[in-house]
Parts: structure tokens; sequence; C-alpha cells
């Protein structure tokens, strides 16, 4: 069986120096590796390939029999590493509280233990936006279920 901390070395050895970082891995039966990276910058399809030919490379197969898939954090996924958090400052996003109360804002910061977002609230114009930005306001980290980027087009 592959040891997760194993691969989690392997990985972050292929990404030091980098402005990668790993947001997700998971090792499950059959020794199904699942890697989920992200950038400051993004992530290209180039360095999911190389990545995964870092780990494959570390493996002899005819020992250790498994299956790997590397990719970038997909678009509206929820947001897990701080750093993606710091890389959507003045974005806007959907947040979802644990208490179930789910709203629009603004993320505004992020420090250890809470983040700042300013509310969409809805415009009582009848023309022009139809949202305005309320006041922000800070809440705690352990009271968010998730936070996903909204992506515009």
């Amino acid at each position: 069986m592959i040891r997760k901390e194993h691969i989690e070395t392997l990985v972050d050895e292929f990404l030091a120096g980098t402005d990668m970082f790993m947001v997700k891995l998971s090792v499950g039966k059959e020794n199904m590796i699942k890697i989920y990276i992200d950038g400051d910058s993004g992530v290209q399809i180039d360095d999911c390939v190389a990545l995964s030919r870092h780990i494959e490379s570390s493996f002899d197969r005819d020992k250790e029999d498994f299956e790997l898939s590397v990719s970038s954090a997909g678009i509206g996924e929820p947001l897990v590493h701080k750093r993606q958090y710091e890389n959507r400052i003045n974005k806007p996003v959907e947040v979802l509280l644990k208490d179930g109360a789910k709203f629009k804002a603004v993320l505004l910061g992020i420090d250890k233990n809470e983040i700042n977002v300013a509310r969409k609230i809805k415009s009582k114009q009848k023309k022009g936006n139809k949202f305005v930005t309320g006041d922000p306001e800070i809440i705690s980290l352990d009271a968010i279920k998730q936070i996903k980027e909204i992506i515009t087009i």
C-alpha cells in the first residue's frame, strides 16, 4: 500500500520553489491517488503532467500498482487553502455558513481565524446595478461550511 505521507513528500519536493501548492491529496483503495494543485498565478496542464511524471518515477509499477490523477483545483470547487483565499481577495464569492445561511459577497481579506467580506445586497433602484456591496463584516472560519469563487463571464 502506498503511504499518503510518501506522496505528500514527493509533491512538496516537486512544488518547492514554485508558486504552486497542494490543495488536496487522497490515497484510496487499490492505490488510487488523487492530487489537486493550485498556484498563485494558476496551473497549466504541463505543470500537472510534470508532477505526475515526478511521482511515477519514484515507484516501480512491477512492485506496486497504482492509479494517479493530478489536476488543478477546479472552477467552482470550494476554497480549501489559505493561499486560495488570498488569491481571490476583491473577487466575488458565494459563502455557505454552517447554520445554512448562504449569500454572495466580495472577499476583502483573510487572516488566521476569520475572513472579511462585504455582502452583495439587492438594490432598491429599478435601473442600473441590481446589487450593491454592503458594509464589511468579519466572519469566523469556524462558522463557514464552504466558500466558492463566483466566476463571471
